[in-house]
Formats: C-alpha cells, sequence, structure tokens
C-alpha cells in the first residue's frame, strides 16, 4: 500500500525527533510499502536524505515556504493535497495540523504525539477529540507511554484508538557485524571505556556521567553528541577530570561505532525532571542491538521497557550509584554476560523499525503479518 509520513523536520536534523520519524518511514518501506515523507526542504548545506539516514527506499517532497500567515497550518493543507496525489492509503503524522487536515480530507490517519503531562495545547485537544467523533474520526494516536496515553484519554481520547509503542532502533545499524571495524578512539590495554551517545542537555544525566567519573580514573568516558553550547558547558563542567572526552555531534549512521567498542554504555537521565514518567529514549534500543552492558537509571519511563538482566539499574541522580554500576557492569561474569546479550537482543528486536511501523499500520486498521512493536509493554 502506500503511506505517507508527515512532519515538520527538516532532513539533515540530528535530533532524535527526526531519526524517528524518518526511521519510522524506513520500516513502512521495510514491510513493503511505497513511503513518501513530506517535510521541510533541508538547508543548503545538506547531505542527501537517504544517505543521511540510510534509508534510500524513501520517497521525498519538500513543503515550499510560506511567509507570514500561519505557516504550519499552510504546511498541513500542503502534505493534504500531496497525500491525496500520491494516493496514500494511510497517512502516519508528527504533526497535529497535518493530522487534522489528513483526517478532514478522508485520509485513515494516524498521529504520534509526545506532548506532555499537563500540555494545555488546543490542538492536542482537538486530536484526542477528534478520536471519539462519529464520522471521520482520528483513527489512532500513538505515544510512547501510558502515563502520557492516560493524560489524553482525559483530555478527551477514545481509550480504544490509544495505542502504546515505545521508540525504534535500525538493527541493519547497530546490530554488530562479525568483524568490527577499528575503535573511532584510542584504546589501551586493559583501559576500559565507557560510552554516552545522545544530547548532552542536564536532564539527560550529564552532571551525574561527571561525577561517576570523578570516582572512576581509569575509565575513560567518551561523550558523543550535543549542541555546541552543551559541548561547552560540558567541557568546562569537566575541566579538572583527565578521562572525559567530547567528540561532539556525528551522522547517525556513524554512532554504532561507538557504541560496538565500549566496554560500558550509560543512559543516566534524570530522576528530576518530569519526562523520567514517559521517557523513551531512541538510545535505549540502540544500546540494546550494539551488544555492551547498559547501565541505566531506574525511571518509570525506561522501567516501562526494559528491565534487568537486559541492563543494570542504578538510582537517578547519584554519580556514586552510577560509579557503582560501571564497576559491576566491567565485572560480569561470562554467564551473565550471555544470559545479558540474548534477553537485550530480544528486546531489540522487538523494538525493530519494521515492528514499529507494523504497531502504526495495526492502529490505523491495516493487517499486517509482523509483530507489533506495541505488545512489549509491561
Amino acid at each position: 500500500m502506500r503511506v505517507a509520513v508527515i512532519s515538520e523536520i527538516r532532513p539533515g536534523s540530528p535530533r532524535a525527533h527526526a531519526i524517528n520519524v524518518v526511521k519510522t518511514a524506513g520500516g513502512f518501506a521495510r514491510l513493503g510499502h511505497e513511503t513518501l515523507v513530506l517535510c521541510r526542504a533541508p538547508g543548503p548545506d545538506a547531505p542527501d536524505a537517504g544517505d543521511l539516514y540510510a534509508e534510500p527506499s524513501l520517497a521525498w517532497r519538500f513543503a515550499p515556504e510560506h511567509a507570514g500567515g500561519a505557516p504550519s497550518q499552510a504546511f498541513a493543507e500542503w502534505c493534504a493535497a500531496e497525500a491525496g496525489a500520491f494516493g496514500a492509503e494511510v497517512v502516519y503524522a508528527r504533526h497535529f495540523e497535518g493530522a487534522l487536515a489528513c483526517v478532514e480530507a478522508g485520509f485513515r490517519t494516524v498521529l504520534e504525539t509526545h506532548a506532555y503531562v499537563g500540555d494545555e495545547s488546543p490542538l492536542l485537544r482537538r486530536a484526542c477529540k477528534a478520536t471519539s467523533r462519529s464520522e471521520r474520526p482520528l483513527r489512532a494516536i500513538a505515544t510512547i507511554s501510558p502515563r502520557l496515553a492516560a493524560y489524553y484519554l482525559s483530555i478527551g481520547a477514545d481509550a480504544d484508538r490509544l495505542h502504546i509503542v515505545p521508540d525504534g532502533v535500525d538493527l541493519g545499524l547497530f546490530l554488530p557485524p562479525a568483524r568490527l571495524e577499528d575503535p573511532p578512539f584510542a584504546r589501551a590495554a586493559n583501559e576500559p571505556h565507557a560510552v554516552y551517545a545522545g544530547h548532552l542537555y542536564e536532564y539527560k544525566g550529564i552532571p551525574t556521567i561527571l561525577g561517576a567519573a570523578a570516582l572512576l580514573p581509569r575509565v575513560v568516558f567518551h561523550l558523543v553528541g550535543g549542541l555546541p553550547e552543551d559541548i561547552e558547558r560540558t567541557r568546562a563542567a569537566s575541566a579538572s577530570l583527565g578521562n572525559v572526552r567530547l567528540h561532539g555531534s556525528c551522522p547517525h549512521a556513524a554512532v554504532p561505532r561507538w557504541l560496538w567498542h565500549a566496554d560500558c554504555l550509560l543512559l543516566p537521565p534524570s530522576g528530576e525532571h518530569p519526562s523520567a514518567a514517559w521517557t523513551s529514549p531512541v538510545k535505549l534500543g540502540e544500546y540494546l542491538a550494539a551488544g555492551p552492558p547498559v547501565v541505566a537509571s531506574e525511571i518509570p519511563g525506561l522501567r516501562d521497557w526494559v528491565d534487568a538482566p537486559a541492563v543494570r539499574w542504578f538510582r537517578p541522580d547519584d554519580g556514586n550509584e552510577l560509579a557503582v554500576a560501571i564497576e559491576a557492569s566491567l565485572g560480569e561474569t561470562a554467564e551473565h554476560a550471555a544470559l545479558r546479550r540474548g534477553h537485550a537482543r530480544a528486546l531489540a528486536e522487538r523494538f525493530a523499525y519494521p515492528a514499529r511501523a507494523a504497531a502504526m499500520l495495526r492502529a490505523a486498521g491495516v493487517r499486517t503479518p509482523i509483530a507489533d512493536a506495541g505488545a512489549i509493554h509491561r
């Protein structure tokens, strides 16, 4: 069938939101569906979108820039017209206005949103209420947490049209090959390496990582990613630590090498940030697929999707506890490592983007033989 994917991303963006949209689109394509991504035009220096995200099977159309007025609504109307010209049978949208415009145009539409608990956006309320309409309803709202789903239910969503689906992983990129390339960092004998890949916002747990680094001088901590201002802030905060390396952003397709060669992977989001209740980070599936031990903050959002032995928990916002968990991971037995890898691989396969895309199609009422990623929810 033909699937139209709608989002206001600009190809070239390294943000998790953009990666998740494009990779979910890639999941539809891998299921054999003709898939068209409708989005904003890339910047002048952006690489080819298919190469950047390793999704060569996708078709792309870029919206014209609209000056003044309501550009997001103009984008939505353009998307509905393009979906019609494409002959879309299903629309998957990460854009409120785009989803609503496609519903009004008669398309079978699934909206994904991660709007936070307490968000009072009129568009969120309109979308929730659109699931309860008797005529031309929004077929489904997909989100990443039962707490988010409960909030949408409280503001008017139809319970039967709410679906909980985790963020995904591209197994083709992140499963390690039989023969690994050389590591992207220098490795001395008997020197352990801990890797964090992602943004360097403080609520992602960066202060906790630096606290652990101060306690583990024998371990080299690699932080891959971050906006320039966050890199500079982290550089200043880690200036007295000789075992912290900041590597800046890299293309998504280049991230796996960092993970494969790590001795430990760090997933330390703060428990004090509201998102701790509902986060489902893209890096979770990527870490699980890559193979090394994963040390993670024991927060509700992560506990919804994964448990020991696939990850080793520590108390969030506690560098001391993180250091203890890292040491334990570095000293795991061969028996525990085999058990952990088996559980992690099974979870990663359930998080794979084709399974995620299948969950979206099932939410839209389309039969698909592949396992539904939403079924993993505990």
